[in-house]
């Protein structure tokens, strides 16, 4: 069934009022941009009349307060059931982790490169002879209960959003190239003792920021949220810069999977442009 298209409007329009109240009658939707326009479309043909009635609120501005979207009807399974990919990620983290705690093998990650720094960091031939498992492993690492917890937290929001709109694809993208881009710049940086998935998660906030403000993907991400992360981010970095190593953090990582992630989020497709000819 193709969904059926019910309001045009240009894209400065704020159509969050409108569409916070479809969603709190449960009423399926997504808006979608299509030349300088954006585009509200609905699944079921059936809503129509209250639809109607909504948008003549909405134009009025006499749209009533929605009541809150409960989530009573839906079972934890079934929340982890729709977003397989975050859960599976998080698992592997987590994994991962207890691993560290029952093994001392993990210390190869870390350690097969360390003869190469800092005297080889400047050479080509040092990165050419990785293997993309020696680049990206790190990503997998966690040193402390807290620094798993952050992460998996911000993966949850972040990718679980993404995977709400259909975006694994997008989701494995990331994962990949920013672990590899943000892994490569600490590396560069200060050398292979460092570990996280945070670089993942900068390039998750970088994707769903931009694309929420350019393409009007509704993840339901805070736009102040890509904001804060790179006033911390900054922030850190100042104190590193006054007091080294004061803050821990693995600036190289977060700044290479952020910057990784906006490129990502401009050169992938859009998926709400739909062929004017369907």
């Amino acid at each position: 069934m193709q969904p059926l298209a019910v309001l045009s409007a240009p894209l400065e329009t704020d159509l969050s009022p409108l569409t916070r109240h479809l969603w709190s009658e449960k009423i399926v939707h997504r808006v979608v941009e299509e030349g300088n326009q954006q585009v509200l479309l609905i699944a079921d043909p059936d809503d129509i009349d209250r639809i109607k009635e909504l948008l003549d609120d909405w134009r009025e501005g006499s749209l009533p307060e929605p009541e809150p979207v409960t989530t009573s009807g839906t079972s934890i399974v079934q929340r982890l059931a729709a977003v397989p990919l975050t859960v599976g990620l998080m698992l592997l983290v987590v994994g991962v982790f207890g691993w560290q705690h029952l093994s001392n093998d993990w210390h190869g990650w870390l350690e097969n490169s360390q003869a190469l720094w800092p005297d080889a960091r400047n050479q080509l031939s040092t990165y050419l002879n990785m293997s993309f498992w020696e680049i990206w492993r790190p990503t997998l690492l966690h040193f402390s209960v807290m620094h798993l917890l952050f992460n998996s937290l911000w993966v949850w929001v972040l990718a679980g959003a993404m995977e709400r709109q259909g975006e694994r694809f997008g989701i494995l993208a990331l994962l990949i190239l920013c672990g590899v881009s943000g892994n490569l710049l600490q590396w560069w940086l200060a050398g292979p003792a460092f570990g996280g998935i945070s670089g993942v998660v900068y390039g998750l906030a970088a994707w769903t920021g931009l694309r929420q403000y350019r393409y009007k993907i509704q993840y339901g991400i805070p736009p102040a949220l890509l904001g804060v992360m790179i006033f911390f981010m900054v922030i850190m970095l100042f104190g590193d810069t006054v007091v080294p190593g004061l803050s821990g953090s693995a600036h190289g990582g977060h700044l290479g999977g952020l910057l990784c992630g906006f490129l990502l989020a401009v050169i992938w497709p859009n998926p709400n442009r739909r062929n004017k000819e369907s």
